[in-house]
């Protein structure tokens, strides 16, 4: 049987059979297409996160740069601000501390440097239980 079909002002003949597969085809070379076009695109990728901030450990204030500070005329603020800053905790002996106030280190310094193991204390990880 011969089927004439007409569709945008264009008139097809043929079985319906061949119209059918026409149709088919057309169809299957339109989505081929389709498909190939969204392929082609660049997927949208989300921006990347912002750079972490990255703390870089600071050095000790070892003693020696505590009086060396002090001797140049460096005021008491700066210098516990140096070393809460480079989180130095010291253990001072009694010799230390009277080394360092020989130097002409202030009391407020010495007594800052004297707490440090208590300002940092919460700050390590707990030690681990003790295994039996």
């Amino acid at each position: 049987m011969v089927v004439a079909v007409r569709y945008g002002g264009h008139e097809e003949k043929g079985t319906s059979e061949e119209l059918n597969m026409n149709t088919l085809l057309s169809l299957v070379a339109a989505i081929t297409v389709a498909g190939m076009v969204v392929g082609c695109e660049t997927p949208q990728r989300p921006p990347p996160p912002p750079p972490r901030a990255v703390r870089y450990p600071s050095q000790p204030l070892g003693m020696a740069d505590v009086k060396m500070l002090a001797k140049s005329g460096i005021t008491d603020e700066v210098i516990i601000s140096q070393i809460r800053n480079s989180r130095t905790v010291y253990h001072l002996t009694a010799a230390e501390i009277l080394d360092l106030k020989d130097a002409g280190v202030s009391e407020k310094v010495i007594d800052f440097m004297i707490n440090t193991p208590s300002m940092y204390r919460s700050m390590r990880p707990p030690p681990p239980p003790p295994s039996y």
